[in-house]
């Protein structure tokens, strides 16, 4: 029992401990300026915490797709890492900490569920954040195809007023709001203080942010910029070519959520018949009632005398 409370007060403690370290707090002024003064690689290389290192090494096996999610989210890998790290110590900690308050109370988990849950938990921990982190990015990469459809239609009405492609691209990205248009003039802007073409760096933002549109977008605003290709109907094509697959994509998900609604219908049908049902079961696979000799029914026959 003394076993049992040291587990989970060592438990409880160590979960305590990581969530304190996790929160981030004020650094003072002058560890700054010391900072600053270190080389460029300096506070990477002067973690000496065991909780950095494992942070690091989680970061470096991270896959080019989680990377541009982390992106396109706004996330960044250090948190991704914490979160799943987290994750793995609250999947072996809670069936441990579960078992142990029931060792207290003269219970305790069967030998083969521990084992399932410890070695579960850990993997599924583990695994959760990716999975959200999944669901996340396509969610705004659904945004920024929505917004870019809406940007296309605005470099068209300023290329109609006799503006170039440099600035219709700049001007259409500074005629709207929202995180989309925020990242076409930051991209843009950069672009211009670097004397880059804006086509090259659209494309490399649709390829960090996993956005295939805006990549086929800057293939076509390149074409015009240094081949002199008919850039209005081809915007106009490829804005109308995402509004028909939002709207297929829109109606699909539509579909879908119809057919999640049938689902509840179909389990209290099953739910009624069981209700009906199992009286008549219970009946028929019981006992007959007709061979107890306790029921008030069942005539009791004298035992034989000579």
């Amino acid at each position: 029992m003394n076993a049992s409370i040291l587990l989970g007060a060592g438990i409880g403690l160590g979960l305590f401990l990581l969530i304190r370290g996790s929160r981030r707090r004020a650094i003072p002024i002058d560890d700054l300026f010391r900072l600053l003064d270190r080389p460029a690689d300096g506070p990477q290389a002067s973690r000496s915490a065991l909780l950095g290192r494992v942070i690091r090494i989680v970061e470096g096996r991270s896959s080019p797709t989680v990377d541009r999610d982390l992106r396109v989210t706004g996330q960044t890998a250090e948190r991704h890492a914490m979160a799943k790290l987290i994750g793995v110590v609250a999947g072996v900690g809670s069936p441990a900490l579960l078992h142990a308050l029931l060792l207290t109370q003269g219970g305790g988990l069967a030998l083969g569920l521990l084992l399932v849950s410890l070695v579960g938990g850990p993997i599924l921990g583990f695994t959760v954040p990716d999975v959200r982190l999944r669901a996340a990015a396509r969610r705004r990469r659904l945004q920024f195809e929505h917004a870019l459809s809406s940007y296309l239609d605005l470099v068209n009405v300023v290329l109609a007023g006799g503006a170039g492609i440099e600035s219709a691209l700049e001007a259409a990205a500074d005629a709207g709001d929202g995180w989309v248009f925020e990242e076409l003039r930051e991209t843009l802007v950069r672009a211009r203080a670097t004397r880059r073409s804006p086509w090259t760096a659209l494309g490399e933002l649709g390829a960090a942010l996993g956005v295939d549109p805006l990549t086929e977008l800057a293939s076509t605003v390149q074409l015009a910029g240094e081949q002199g290709a008919r850039i209005r109907s081809s915007l106009t094509a490829k804005a109308a070519a995402l509004r028909s697959r939002q709207s297929a994509e829109l109606e699909a998900d539509a579909h879908a959520a119809s057919e999640r609604m049938g689902v509840p219908t179909v389990l209290m049908f099953v739910g009624f018949l069981v209700l009906l049902g199992f009286p008549a079961l219970q009946q028929i696979a019981g006992p007959d009632p007709a061979m107890n000799p306790t029921h008030p029914n069942t005539e009791v026959t004298p035992p034989w005398t000579p």
